[in-house]
């Protein structure tokens, strides 16, 4: 299930169709039924948890926060396994904090649409749930990979 918050009123977005596209970003990383749940906030917002959780006082676009603690891309599969149990924490992703007045103004900066950037940055905030991160070259070629793989199972499936 998706939990989708909307905890800002800057940047209007279109809550059902979002909690839609989330599902299916969800099922498409191979977790379909579990749990994640997604709050837009504010830049200030955002801030203030990358300040006390990375020690970095400015606004980012998308903060993740994996249920599942020391997860790492390698017991990925552990993961699964921990959701075949029949306890409901067992089944949850995590929260992820996307700040839409930020990504807004970085789609404007990039000539981007706002539509057409969300399902990247909800991709990207899986794999951090799923462990990935991107401070090293080769675990960045891992994450980029895994997003891959998720955005070309959404945008089929979206076609198709």
């Amino acid at each position: 299930m998706v939990l989708l918050l909307n905890q800002q009123r800057a940047v209007w977005v279109p809550l059902r169709t979002m909690r839609r596209q989330i599902e299916r970003l969800v099922a498409c990383s191979g977790y379909a039924g579990w749990d994640v749940g997604v709050h837009l906030v504010t830049d200030q917002r955002i801030r203030e948890l990358n300040g006390r959780y990375r020690g970095q006082d400015k606004a980012t676009d998308i903060l993740s926060f994996p249920f599942h603690a020391a997860q790492t891309p390698e017991t990925e599969m552990l993961l699964k396994a921990s959701g075949d149990r029949d306890d409901e924490d067992g089944r949850s992703l995590g929260d992820m904090f996307l700040a839409m007045p930020y990504i807004l103004a970085r789609c404007r900066e990039d000539n981007d649409r706002l539509a057409a950037h969300l399902p990247v940055l909800v991709a990207h905030g899986i794999c951090h749930l799923l462990g990935y991160d991107h401070e090293a070259d080769e675990d960045y070629e891992a994450m980029r990979r895994r997003e891959f793989q998720i955005l070309s199972r959404y945008y089929s499936r979206a076609r198709g």
